[in-house]
């Protein structure tokens, strides 16, 4: 019966809609009887004013008053109903207008009465004028007047409503005097009937009903046009009625049926929510008013228990207060909180759940209940912390593995290197140049993978300052001249003159970049055939290409060049060497300064890596990368060392170089016996490993400072070389930072400058 209930108030409101217009209808016929009234009436007053306009222009010496008298007053009478009759419709507009035209009318009134009055003295004095004129030409005037005068007299009287230039009269006599007199009122009057003539055309209250008129008419039309509007709407209404039952009796159906539809996917829908998620409410108090089977099977508590219960009864201990200050603010601002939260179960265990909590509003606003979804979370929370422990783990592995790498090789290069300058033997030495090239080749090898790892962990930092491009360029150039010559390669340099300015970007990276690209080219392009290196700088984009007419890549092998441990095909890595890491770096690096890489090769034929780096240009100061001298006359330095190594090679090595700079030295075998020989002897300057057994470097320094405070200064001589170790080590205290495989040269300067200071 759903139906009737529908059809009864639509069917109440469309009686209701076709009685007022039914109602309309008739106040709109009695407005037309008005309007048509009032229209009749304003021809009418139109008809009489223009007949007293009429009687009033034709105003002379015989004019008939008694017409004038009756025209009012019949004006007036007509007026007078035609007002009342525009008061009772109520139409402001018409008022209006009626109001205009009785200020017309009021103003004509006052200057037909002065018409008749200037009229009146107008007449009189012709009328005198007309009888001095008589005698004189009777001969019973005493006075003689001139032809020219007379004539002038006749003129005056001939010329109706013309208005003659007045004279100026010889006054002898005082009739003279008098005849002036005349001839200037009849001037004077004549001129002022002109002005009111002029003034009553331009009140003319004609204008003014026809106003009235006009807007009668569009009324009259407005309402018709209404009127068959109402008509049609009243057929259309019926229509509409006899229609309306069956078509909603029809939408019922369908209604019903979609209605069906949408309860049993909402059931589905909630159905599919009990069984995945973990939904409650709790009311504005945050008081338990429902939960589901998946709340009760995670948490353990039965419904009985929970409902009636603060939400609290679930809170973890673990968890911080201020979470549940920013949840309550936040969902009494209406707004959705979400976040993972730590649970407690009913046996004193724990879950975590992904959670979202939104209010539930009442029609005015109101927070009237607290909706809370809730996904179990626990393995992924587990997982997560699996992930950040094996993420913690890699990068231990990675340090060690650096450290305990390094060490050995540090023994390698550091004796090769002093064998070097000792040995005289060219055969020897060509064998010593030898296992320094593959110690370095070894050390690359390590710092690619450990740049990699960096990389890929998102824990890589580009450090931004200014440097200069064409000199850092031309360095790194020079380190490659041996490898080239070597190689029998045609080596071209292209360096737009652009190129020569102060950059903002991390140049050692930038380098890194070049050097890669220009290594890979050396590597896969046969002797004789040229690389090409070409470097420009234009809208404020760095433009490096390596041009190269090696092996080339197919297109299935440039798909996955870039990638980490990959090569052109298997037998890339037996006749060129290499891991595959070197473009896969150069790729990050450039993603890393926002740039972008690209390849093209044929295959055969040779390669054309394009590099292009957004950098910033900076006004240039002076020389920002002066080079430093690779080798300088060691001077014999001065003072006492304290060697802090546990590794014995090293400290032989360390030792060497210690004699070499003619500085005396002792050795600590860890961390323990490094701060008992420190406060046994005076040192100048303490030299201090890292991984040490018993008490570690850092600590050690710690402890040096903490008992015998800052006066010696303490360098980090440490296999521990991955990014972000030197800033970690002068952090800690440190006063300066040398790395191994130990760079003699560099250990010099360092603990020369530790020395001055």
């Amino acid at each position: 019966m759903k139906k009737y209930i529908l059809i009864g108030p639509v069917f109440l409101i469309s009686l209701i809609v076709i009685a007022f217009y039914i109602e309309r209808n008739i106040d709109i016929a009695k407005s037309i009887q008005k309007l048509t009234e009032i229209k009749q009436l304003s021809y009418e007053l139109e008809l009489v004013t223009q007949k007293r306009t009429i009687l009033f222009g034709n105003l002379d010496r015989t004019q008939n008053y008694d017409a004038i008298v009756n025209i009012t007053k019949e004006f007036q009478s007509r007026l007078n109903h035609y007002t009342q009759r525009i008061q009772d419709i109520k139409d402001k507009e018409l008022i209006n207008l009626l109001q205009k035209t009785q200020k017309k009318n009021a103003e004509l009134s006052l200057l037909l009465e002065d018409l008749k009055t200037d009229t009146a003295v107008v007449n009189n004095s012709l009328a005198w004028l007309g009888k001095i004129y008589q005698s004189h030409l009777l001969n019973e005037s005493e006075e003689y007047m001139d032809k020219a005068l007379l004539s002038y007299i006749f003129s005056v009287l001939n010329s109706k409503n013309e208005i003659i230039r007045l004279q100026e009269i010889n006054s002898k006599t005082a009739k003279r005097e008098l005849l002036q007199k005349h001839l200037r009122v009849i001037y004077e009057g004549k001129k002022s009937i002109q002005n009111i003539h002029k003034e009553i055309k331009r009140n003319d209250i004609v204008s003014a009903l026809d106003t009235v008129v006009l807007y009668t008419l569009r009324e009259l039309n407005s309402l018709h046009k209404e009127t068959e509007s109402i008509i049609q709407i009243l057929a259309i209404s019926s229509i509409f009625l006899l229609v309306f039952g069956f078509i909603v009796y029809i939408r019922e159906i369908i209604v019903s049926l979609e209605a069906q539809k949408l309860k049993n996917e909402l059931q589905q829908f909630v159905d599919a929510l009990n069984e995945s998620a973990i939904v409650s409410k709790t009311d504005a108090k945050g008081v338990i008013t429902y939960v589901n089977k998946k709340f009760c099977q995670v948490s353990g508590f039965l419904e009985e228990e929970l409902i009636g219960e603060s939400h609290s009864i679930i809170k973890h201990p673990d968890m911080p207060k201020e979470i549940f200050k920013d949840l309550w603010k936040t969902i009494q601002d209406k707004k959705v909180f979400k976040a993972i939260i730590k649970n407690r179960t009913k046996e004193k265990g724990f879950y975590f759940v992904d959670t979202s909590i939104m209010p539930i509003l009442e029609l005015d606003g109101t927070i009237r209940e607290y909706l809370a979804v809730r996904y179990d979370v626990t393995e992924l929370v587990h997982a997560r912390d699996m992930a950040i422990v094996g993420e913690k783990a890699k990068s231990e592995f990675l340090s060690n593995m650096s450290h305990e790498l390094r060490t050995p090789l540090n023994a390698i290069v550091g004796f090769s290197s002093v064998l070097s300058r000792g040995i005289k033997d060219a055969q020897h030495l060509k064998h010593l140049n030898s296992i320094q090239e593959s110690s370095a080749n070894l050390i690359g090898l390590i710092d690619d993978i450990l740049d990699l790892s960096k990389l890929q962990s998102g824990k890589f930092s580009l450090d931004y300052k200014a440097f200069d491009l064409k000199e850092s360029t031309r360095i790194l150039l020079e380190s490659f001249a041996s490898s080239i010559e070597n190689s029998e390669l045609d080596f071209e340099v292209s360096i737009e003159e652009n190129a020569d300015v102060n950059l903002n970007g991390d140049c050692l990276r930038i380098s890194q970049i070049m050097s890669n690209l220009i290594s890979n080219a050396i590597k896969f392009t046969p002797k004789g055939k040229k690389i090409e290196f070409k470097l420009a700088y234009r809208d404020s984009k760095l433009f490096i290409n390596v041009v190269d007419e090696g092996i080339g890549l197919s297109q299935e092998a440039q798909e996955k060049i870039f990638k980490a441990f990959e090569q052109a095909d298997s037998s890339t890595t037996r006749n060129y060497g290499g891991t595959g890491l070197g473009l896969s770096i150069v790729l990050d690096l450039v993603e890393q300064m926002k740039g972008r890489i690209s390849l093209e090769s044929i295959e055969g034929e040779g390669s054309n890596f394009g590099v292009v780096l957004p950098l910033e240009e900076v006004k240039k100061s002076g020389d920002l990368n002066e080079p430093e001298n690779e080798s300088e006359d060691k001077e014999a330095l001065r003072g006492h060392v304290l060697i802090a190594e546990d590794n014995k090679t090293n400290q032989m090595l360390i030792g060497v170089f210690m004699e070499e700079f003619g500085l005396s030295y002792e050795i600590a075998n860890d961390g323990v016996e490094a701060v008992d020989m420190f406060g046994r002897e005076k040192f100048d300057v303490v030299l201090m490993d890292e991984n040490m057994p018993n008490l570690n470097g850092c600590d050690a320094m710690h402890k040096i400072h903490s008992l015998y405070g800052y006066g010696v200064p303490i360098i980090a001589l440490t296999a521990n070389a991955m990014i972000g170790d030197r800033e970690r080590f002068l952090a800690e205290g440190m006063d300066d930072y040398v790395s191994k495989p130990i760079d003699d040269d560099e250990l010099y300067k360092v603990i020369k400058k530790c020395l001055k200071q």
